[in-house]
């Protein structure tokens, strides 16, 4: 079996554990956000979830959320004394030397979730909700692909410490060694330089970390689309979403209403340890 088809099957009972402790994570950060004000909205299956199913996809195994820019920065600056740090551990490359990414992580502690080929990174990795600030992006199509070919490399080099293990081909294995030598702290300039360079300005559309350019318009998202919130529920309690929820689902799923096929309902964070809350474990 290659290590990309590695992973853990989650029984019924153990997607519950695992929804129960996202849960409480995203209980934790509305619970900051309302206090102060702080504009989020459920984002990709987990709008979706709320949508379709007024909770959690049943086979989904992460929680998602977008901010604006600005007020993504503001969270990351109340959390310092806001979070419950008996519980809970806002990750960016502020507070984990050992973190790639450049999107913050709420995680559980007490608590591990062991990636699929990152099993040897030294990051904290508790149970985790995505946290994606919205960035302002370019309308010009040509810039639009210049920026992603400079964010695209900076992503490469930022994966690099997981690719240079996880990939099977020994060619590409050394290439992402190679790309181990280049300074994080350099590529994080680099890559926030071209992510925060619009910040200040005008435009039609917001990207996050994870979307692709290249791929087209159906990539970007229209600011006007998270113009306004609302609210709807999600296990019982409200959580944010935006009003025009529908035209984003629509872009990102199409007919999102239709369930996927049986052999394509797995959750999108692979994993071969997880440590829940309540002290079980599951390892392969």
């Amino acid at each position: 079996m290659s290590i990309k088809n590695k992973r853990l099957k989650l029984r019924e009972e153990e997607l519950v554990k695992l929804h129960n402790d996202l849960f409480s994570l995203l209980k934790e950060l509305d619970r900051i956000c309302r206090k102060h004000n702080i504009k989020y909205c459920l984002s990709d299956g987990t709008l979706l979830g709320a949508v379709r199913h007024k909770g959690f996809i049943p086979w989904d195994d992460d929680v998602d959320v977008h901010m604006s820019r600005s007020e993504y920065e503001r969270f990351c600056e109340i959390c310092k004394t806001e979070l419950d740090e008996s519980k809970f551990f806002l990750q960016t490359q502020k507070t984990d030397k050992h973190y790639n990414w450049v999107y913050g992580k709420l995680r559980l502690k007490n608590t591990k979730y062991m990636r699929v080929g990152q099993e040897h990174l030294k990051q904290h990795a508790g149970i985790f909700m995505d946290i994606f600030p919205l960035d302002n992006a370019p309308d010009n199509k040509f810039i639009q692909w210049y920026f992603e070919v400079m964010c695209r490399m900076c992503r490469k080099i930022f994966w690099a410490p997981v690719g240079c293990v996880f990939k099977e081909n020994a060619f590409s294995r050394l290439f992402f060694k190679v790309l181990c030598f280049i300074p994080k702290k350099l590529t994080i300039y680099i890559y926030e330089f071209f992510a925060k360079f619009y910040q200040n300005k005008e435009t039609s559309l917001y990207a996050y970390y994870n979307m692709d350019y290249l791929k087209g318009q159906r990539q970007l998202i229209k600011k006007g689309w998270y113009g306004e919130l609302t609210t709807m529920e999600f296990e019982g309690h409200e959580f944010f979403i935006p009003k025009d929820y529908d035209a984003i689902l629509t872009q990102t799923y199409g007919d999102y209403m239709q369930f996927p096929p049986v052999e394509e309902r797995i959750g999108s964070c692979p994993a071969s340890y997880i440590k829940f809350s309540d002290g079980t474990e599951l390892k392969l």
